[in-house]
């Protein structure tokens, strides 16, 4: 049986690249996402709960221009998928919020840009701090 810290290594290499790609071109191949996310789902199978309420939170986020693109929308499911917990739960969501306002404002405020922010910067940072956080607890 694959062991869980495996599967957020390899979702943190791949979300890394997601990065690099989004930054670059400002866009990346939906068949990563949808990989990462089929191969996440399948093998924390149990937490499938807390990545359907990623999801519908995703799209609420997706709804109010928080967000931008269905990559971003299937990253936060994706996160989702690591949760064990309804308080975990709760933290993702705040995580979520709180750094990308604040890397929102850096963007606009500090970075002078004015067109599509990459946004899966701010999903790479908040998934680190998720899984730092979720180990020491």
């Amino acid at each position: 049986m694959i062991q869980n810290y495996m599967v957020e290594l390899f979702a943190l290499l791949v979300l890394i690249l997601l990065t690099i790609l989004d930054i670059r071109k400002r866009e990346f191949p939906a068949i990563i996402t949808s990989a990462l996310l089929f191969v996440v789902a399948i093998v924390n199978i149990s937490n499938i709960e807390f990545g359907v309420l990623a999801f519908i939170l995703g799209w609420l986020l997706l709804d109010i221009d928080f967000i931008r693109g269905t990559g971003d929308l299937k990253v936060i499911t994706i996160m989702g998928l690591f949760v064990s917990n309804m308080g975990m739960f709760f933290l993702l969501t705040i995580l979520i919020l709180i750094v990308g306002t604040v890397y929102k404002l850096l963007m606009v405020k500090v970075m002078k840009q004015k067109d599509e922010t990459a946004f899966i910067p701010a999903l790479l940072v908040v998934f680190i701090t998720f899984q730092i956080v979720n180990y020491l607890i």
